[in-house]
């Protein structure tokens, strides 16, 4: 699955949607209709008067939509920092990891995976996008049949995605189904030594220990 700008601006808007919240000069909510956009706007505003979660989102969302990677991720920070509920940190580190994985930034956007799912370890989106991180950079040797055997890390993660989160299986499945295709022949890897239920650990940034199917 290729992550590009359009993916992780919607992912950004959807995790504004659901923090943000414009206030008028009097303080009641704002229409629900409003945008995020809207929001974000707002939030930056507000964030000039006094730091705030939702204002340093807002801050992340139009840095990203100005092409700033390094700043929506730098606001995400400070939105984590300020936020003081755990599942609200972990949305905001999971859309940093997105933000992150648009820009091929790779292995810190599975760090800002993991820092979401160390704020809610039942968290299924976070395992999703680190095994699609992975199914986007699987080539690690010059044995084509090794590099098949990322392939059996990316389904690992959408396993665990759907074991943590029930709402995420339909998802996980499919994807599952998808990644599957792309496994190594068991011919291929007996000639290089390796039988169903040996471990091995993929090479590269990922490093990670899988079980050949």
């Amino acid at each position: 699955m290729k992550l590009n700008h359009k993916f992780a601006l919607l992912l950004a808007g959807a995790v504004l949607a659901g923090s943000l919240t414009c206030c008028g000069a009097s303080g009641t909510p704002a229409s629900s209709a409003a945008s995020s956009e809207a929001a974000a706007s707002s939030a930056v505003s507000e964030a000039a008067c006094e730091p705030t979660a939702e204002a340093a989102t807002g801050c992340a969302y139009q840095a990203f939509k100005k092409g700033d990677i390094d700043g929506a991720v730098k606001f995400f920070d400070e939105a984590i920092q300020l936020e003081t509920d755990n599942v609200k940190k972990a949305e905001k580190a999971y859309a940093a990891g997105a933000v992150l994985a648009s820009a091929k930034k790779l292995s810190q956007a599975r760090a800002y995976c993991q820092k979401a799912i160390g704020f809610n370890e039942n968290y299924g989106a976070p395992y999703i996008l680190i095994a699609n991180l992975y199914a986007m950079s699987p080539n690690w040797s010059d044995e084509s049949a090794l590099n098949k055997c990322t392939y059996f890390a990316v389904i690992d993660k959408l396993q665990r995605a759907k074991q943590v989160d029930p709402s995420v299986a339909e998802e996980a499945n499919s994807l599952i189904g998808r990644y599957s295709g792309h496994t190594p022949q068991a011919k291929d890897l007996f000639m290089l030594g390796y039988k169903q239920g040996d471990r091995i650990t993929i090479g590269g940034w990922i490093g990670e220990t899988t079980t050949i199917r």
